[in-house]
């Protein structure tokens, strides 16, 4: 086995400064400085086999203008493809499109596609699927991820191999959202003949692998698209894939998961709980990939719901967190203590968020919330006007989440605050925290630049994933600069405005940038993983005969 990279980073008893890291984006020259963690093949790569892969829950939905669930933009990516591509080093590179202009003044976006590429049904793919999939995509208002493309303006396909995007605005991101698996080329004919069921009981992509079959909490079944030649250059292998199929079996229990990774039952383990890393890396069989990622897990708070709507509430929850503690206790080390929304390797990062952030103080908790008249009553939780300080506290189910919960909880009470742990299964936390009735609320989010600040705090992404009741025009102001203003000294001054503004007003309590990690069978090779994607399309993966 190799794996070049082990471990990047993780907390000692004092924090631990980053290695170089970095990741895609704001603007058109985002480049990433994150390497990709690879498990080379010892061998030329076997084809055949099926590979098994475990998830902890289902996908929400394969359709990818119904979601932003990171397990369904992983299962998407097997399927489908995107008119471009983010390498490895976070460059833009060709997708489904070979080439691609920009016009002078940013509002034009001209592509010139790949010809002989087919859809899993055999269909021919041309520019008419690529303009279907963005009008669809534009059109549909509960999509929670059309705002991404609201600056286009009109598609054109003047003919088979060319499309034409005009924008109404510019837009720094346009690339890089036409990279995202949400971004999927879709067969408009397969879409309108599935209706609803497009995305649960069928799916026609361009991928490296065919959608078979969905047992929901089962499995995943998919086979690979043989005639599938078009892999992006990033991949060694531009197809077929080397592996006959994928399966993706959901084992929500970690045991149980972890006990079939050991048995020799299953091939990759998505995440591997923290609590076991240490001892399966490098054990008999099995090995864990770590990688560094820009992800942060965080306490988020509803402004818009009691008690987190007052701002002394939430201040005082920052100052009672030991974001060590919960590193530690929940996370086994695995990671950095979070200073805001933003990893400090993201481009556009704030480095005064490291001086604004709410440390570690539970007297000065008390303190805030004694001057706003929260009173401590019999029972240790605090009053005020005949209302407990009580906080419903909404946690998808999974080890960490869980640990760190009881974590908080107890902080939480040395202060006067009754944390209220309610656990959801992953699936059902999406659609419960859709509904603006969450207090607060445990997330961790995945991104691949800055613009995670226009997806959460936006006016327009209320009630999600804005789900923070948050609605500031300043902020919205500065977003839309973000996004649309070329000079990027103008775009990073507006970051920073935007993360000062954010710990001001106490949005959320960030937690913990968590490192990845990846469990891997002996007899997988060819692993790479990427920054922002993971393992993107699987092509280069193979089983050793």
């Amino acid at each position: 086995m190799s794996v070049s990279m082990k471990r990047l980073f993780g907390l000692s008893a004092s924090r631990r400064s980053l290695v170089q890291g970095g990741a895609a984006v704001a603007g058109a020259a985002a480049i990433s400085r994150f390497a990709p963690a690879t498990r080379t093949a010892a061998q030329e790569p076997t084809p055949g086999g099926t590979l098994i892969v475990a998830f902890e829950a289902d996908p929400e939905i394969l359709d990818p203008h119904k979601t932003t669930a990171l397990i369904a933009s992983r299962v998407i990516q097997l399927t489908h493809d995107t008119l471009v591509t983010k390498g490895y080093d976070g460059t833009i590179q060709p997708g489904l499109a070979d080439s691609w202009e920009v016009s002078e003044d940013g509002l034009t976006y001209t592509f010139t596609l790949k010809t002989g590429v087919t859809f899993h049904s055999g269909k021919e793919f041309s520019s008419a699927d690529v303009k279907y999939t963005f009008e669809r995509w534009l059109a549909d208002e509960a999509s929670p991820t059309a705002y991404n493309f609201a600056a286009i303006s009109t598609v054109e396909a003047p003919d088979a191999t060319t499309v034409v995007f005009t924008l109404s605005i510019p837009n720094n991101l346009l690339l890089d959202q036409f990279s995202i698996g949400w971004a999927s080329l879709l067969n408009q004919e397969a879409v309108e003949a599935a209706g609803d069921q497009y995305g649960v009981s069928a799916v026609d992509g361009t991928g490296p692998f065919k959608f078979e079959s969905w047992a929901r909490s089962q499995n995943l079944v998919f086979t690979r698209h043989d005639a599938y030649t078009w892999g992006a250059p990033i991949f060694s292998n531009p197809g077929p894939a080397y592996v006959e199929g994928v399966e993706i079996r959901i084992i929500p229990e970690a045991a149980t998961r972890i006990a079939e990774f050991q048995a020799g039952n299953v091939h990759l383990v998505q995440e591997v709980p923290a609590a076991d890393v240490e001892r399966l890396s490098g054990g008999q069989g099995v090995d864990v990939v770590q990688y560094e990622q820009l992800q942060t897990t965080y306490f988020g708070m509803n402004q818009a719901v009691f008690p987190t709507s007052e701002l002394s509430v939430r201040q005082a929850i920052n100052h009672a967190i030991n974001k060590e503690e919960v590193a530690f206790g929940a996370y086994f080390g695995l990671g950095i203590a979070a200073d805001t929304i933003l990893h400090p390797g993201t481009p556009g990062y704030w480095p005064g968020a490291a001086d604004l952030v709410m440390a570690y103080d539970p007297e000065q908790a008390k303190s805030i919330l004694e001057a706003d008249g929260w009173v401590e009553g019999s029972d240790g939780v605090r009053e005020k006007d005949g209302q407990p300080l009580a906080v419903p506290y909404w946690v998808i189910n999974t080890n960490e989440n869980v640990l760190a919960a009881q974590i908080l909880e107890q902080q939480l009470a040395e202060v006067g605050i009754r944390l209220e742990t309610e656990q959801y299964e992953q699936t059902a936390w999406f659609e419960a925290a859709r509904s603006g009735e969450q207090t607060a609320f445990a997330i961790g989010v995945f991104y691949d630049n800055a613009d995670v600040l226009y997806f959460y705090f936006h006016t327009v992404q209320m009630p999600a994933p804005n789900r923070f009741g948050y609605s500031v025009p300043e902020i919205d102001a500065w977003l839309d600069e973000s996004r649309a203003n070329p000079d990027p000294a103008v775009v990073e001054a507006a970051y920073a405005s935007i993360q000062q503004r954010l710990l001001e007003d106490a949005v959320i309590a960030p937690l913990i940038h968590q490192l990845g990690t990846l469990g891997v069978a002996d007899g997988v090779e060819g692993v790479n993983v990427h920054p922002g994607r993971w393992l993107y399309r699987m092509l280069d993966i193979s089983l050793a005969g």
